[in-house]
């Protein structure tokens, strides 16, 4: 089988990654702004040490450098007292030197709404996703999560959240899977918006057309905020580390036995501001996937430089 093919069958992950990073994205902006309108966009270079995707089942077992693309738009406001609005489009793009097979396209749209109660914020948060594998389409991706947060003082603030998924795969049926993930976050803030350390973790069981990729699963995870001035600029370092387990329900036939996997990360970035809204953001990022079907079995590194301009 071709690594498109492959791929189109088996990446889905790509967007839950992408949708999951975008979440905690919104989150933090939550809660440290009240802008109107936002853009950003970064382009930059990366190096993958194993090009592969998350749930390929495959990896090429060698490094290319790829160019990266992305974009968001959004725009919030409070038409009544207490009452949130908020949409957007976010956009991302991998292209590689050697592996265009895995040249990855994500788009997304994204709106919620939320109303500030006196003993918590309610709200809803709706995402649908697209996404393009080497040019064509493969992944439609829905998402509806409703949820319940709250600010304790200056120092904490917590989000309870449920979310019910739905992946459909262009001509690739056996995969179309539908999901239930439970997810909590906090937010320790150390030094205001300037230091904080998140804590979350999620549980999730998945429904697939094919028996073999039903799962349940859970993950972890922690990250760090620090924003700090140098060289007369405000910089900011962000440290990160997750994981994730997953047990699959049924026999894998490949291996005649249910698939287990247990999936660690640890990313760290600092972004410094050039002059006014330009900046320029490395990052490393390492990826351990272990499992018992031995070709998702595997290690990547990723580093990367970008430079980008945000409003």
């Amino acid at each position: 089988m071709s690594y498109l093919n492959r791929l189109a069958g088996s990446a889905g992950a790509c967007a839950l990654v992408f949708l999951a990073a975008s979440a905690n994205a919104q989150e933090a902006d939550t809660l440290g702004g009240d802008g109107v309108f936002r853009f950003e966009g970064k382009v930059g270079a990366e190096y993958n040490s194993n090009v592969a995707v998350q749930d390929l089942d495959t990896n090429t077992g060698q490094g290319d450098w790829a160019a990266t693309f992305s974009g968001l738009v959004e725009a919030s406001g409070q038409p009544i007292d207490k009452l949130t609005l908020r949409g957007g489009y976010e956009f991302s793009q991998t292209v590689h030197d050697e592996f265009s097979a895995f040249d990855l396209t994500l788009h997304r749209g994204f709106a919620e709404v939320a109303y500030d109660f006196d003993f918590a914020t309610l709200g809803v948060l709706g995402n649908v996703a697209q996404a393009n594998l080497d040019g064509d389409s493969y992944l439609t991706f829905t998402q509806i999560s409703p949820y319940m947060s709250k600010q304790f003082g200056d120092a904490l603030f917590v989000r309870l959240s449920y979310a019910a998924t739905d992946k459909s795969f262009d001509g690739r049926p056996t995969r179309d899977a539908t999901s239930d993930t439970i997810a909590a976050d906090a937010y320790f803030f150390l030094d205001g918006a300037r230091r904080y350390i998140a804590i979350g973790g999620k549980a999730i069981e998945e429904d697939a057309n094919s028996d073999e990729l039903d799962f349940g699963g859970g993950s972890a995870r922690i990250r760090f905020v620090q924003r700090f001035d140098a060289l007369d600029r405000e910089m900011t370092f962000r440290a990160g580390a997750e994981y994730e387990q997953r047990n699959y329900d049924n026999t894998t036939p490949i291996i005649g036995t249910p698939r287990e996997d247990k999936r660690a990360g640890v990313d760290v970035s600092l972004e410094a501001p050039i002059s006014g809204n330009v900046f320029v953001e490395g990052s490393y990022r390492y990826g351990g996937y272990q499992s018992n079907l031995a070709s998702a079995d595997y290690d990547e590194h990723v580093t990367s430089l970008k430079l980008g301009v945000k409003y």
